[in-house]
């Protein structure tokens, strides 16, 4: 079955359910009473209400849920299921009428909506047992086990038919960011609805809150797409650089860096690194070398072992790289005290500020150990590079001293696989014991 007739068909069982059994209630719960016009302007709330969206997390929501508490109050809890649902659709049709959406396609929403009604039969059934003869604050309990059932019927319904139709289940934090928002508008609803057993138009109040609500979403997505855009421009920067700097060298620029970019993103998501930490480090990683644009060709390019003359002004490319990126700004600038500190070395023995431990950057510290990994196995004109084996082996002989010790654990993991479990003999060493990576690979690293 195809995935949307799989996820229309669940969704046609469940609205059938809902409708049989909001019916069923309201039939079984005897006589139906109601403040008319308490109730005429807790839907009119309702359906303006479900006009605005907004995300929060990783989920969108609407704001219904203070005239929905008013509704619990407007009408005898047994036919709160039934007026529920027909406020849900009613809401989905104002909105899909406004988009000027195809009606076979208001049609086929109309299926779904239905059923998001679900978490209706939580307080119904709660107010329908416990509710008191006359509404006040003095009865806080019995409300708030109605949101709290409402709460449990909407994760026991919505999860059972998103479970049947992806076949996966919906993490609990998903849930937990919409509940939020509900928890944060009950009070304002049960005031609200206090208030409207006298005077049934303050329902209506709530009104405006929507049209705020839909102007901060509209203000939001404004800064969001900006917030892209302005990202890609700095993603395009930093690309352009980079292929400027592989122009200069085609190893640091070309299949060096882009093996760096890689691995560090990799390492990067292995430890957990949030969004705003994973661009910086994508930014650092690209550019790590850039500073040694300035460097001389002679330099860069010179085959054999380096003079100590030679090597000062290769040690001024983190520096210099940093430089290069405070004039460009903005983003770059994050990624430009990334770039300095990534000859950086956990002892405290690198350059250019000997910097320490945790006083190094996270995203340096990442860049470091991919930095020297890919130099050591990446073949040069004047020797070839090591196996994976030998160099997480000499990444291990040097954590604690050159670096973190905890992601050259993440490192290995990630990146011996079935080796891993194999004992791997210590290779022999292919530095000058004294020097470490970064003199044996200077012009790599």
């Amino acid at each position: 079955m195809a995935a949307k007739t799989r996820q229309f068909t669940v969704a046609a069982v469940a609205t059938g359910c809902f409708l049989a059994a909001a019916a069923a209630f309201a039939v079984l719960g005897g006589p139906i009473q109601a403040n008319v016009p308490m109730l005429i302007c807790a839907v009119l709330a309702y359906v303006g209400l479900a006009q605005v969206e907004f995300e929060i997390g990783p989920v969108s929501t609407s704001p219904i849920q203070a005239p929905f508490v008013i509704l619990w109050f407007a009408i005898d809890p047994h036919a709160l299921p039934l007026v529920a649902g027909g406020a849900e659709l009613l809401g989905y049709l104002v909105k899909a009428l406004r988009s000027k959406s195809a009606l076979t396609r208001i049609a086929r929403g109309s299926v779904f909506n239905i059923a998001d009604a679900g978490y209706s039969f939580g307080p119904a059934i709660v107010l329908f047992a416990l509710a008191p003869a006359t509404a006040s604050l003095d009865h806080w309990w019995v409300y708030a086990l109605a949101l709290g059932a409402q709460f449990g019927v909407d994760w026991l319904s919505t999860g059972i038919r998103i479970l049947l139709s992806r076949a996966s289940a919906v993490p609990a934090s998903q849930f937990l960011w919409t509940w939020s928002i509900d928890a944060g508008l009950a009070p304002l609803g049960l005031t609200a609805a206090l208030a409207s057993a006298d005077h049934p138009w303050v329902a209506l109040t709530l009104l405006p809150l929507a049209a705020i609500l839909a102007q901060f979403a509209k203000e939001r997505d404004e800064r969001i797409l900006h917030a892209v855009e302005l990202s890609s421009a700095y993603r395009g920067t930093a690309q352009l650089m980079g292929d400027v700097l592989e122009a200069d060298d085609a190893y640091t620029g070309g299949e060096h860096t882009q093996g760096v970019v890689g691995l560090a993103l990799d390492l990067g998501r292995a430890i957990e690194l949030d969004a705003r930490e994973m661009r910086n480090l994508e930014f650092g990683a690209l550019l790590h070398d850039i500073g040694k644009l300035r460097v001389p060709n002679e330099i860069i390019n010179k085959p054999g072992k380096l003079t100590d003359e030679e090597w000062a002004i290769i040690k001024l490319h983190p520096a210099w790289g940093q430089e290069m990126l405070d004039r460009v700004g903005g983003q770059l600038t994050h990624a430009g005290v990334i770039v300095r500190a990534h000859h950086e070395r956990w002892d405290g023995g690198g350059y250019p500020d000997g910097l320490a431990g945790e006083d190094i950057p996270v995203a340096a510290r990442i860049i470091t150990i991919c930095d020297s990994y890919s130099a050591m196995t990446t073949d040069r004109s004047y020797r070839k590079g090591m196996s994976v084996a030998d160099a997480l082996a000499e990444l291990e002989r040097c954590a604690g001293s050159q670096f973190d010790p905890t992601l050259v654990a993440h490192a290995r993991e990630l990146l011996a696989g079935a080796e891993a479990a194999k004992p791997v003999a210590p290779a022999p060493l292919r530095v000058v014991p004294a020097a470490g990576i970064d003199d044996a690979d200077a012009q790599a690293a």
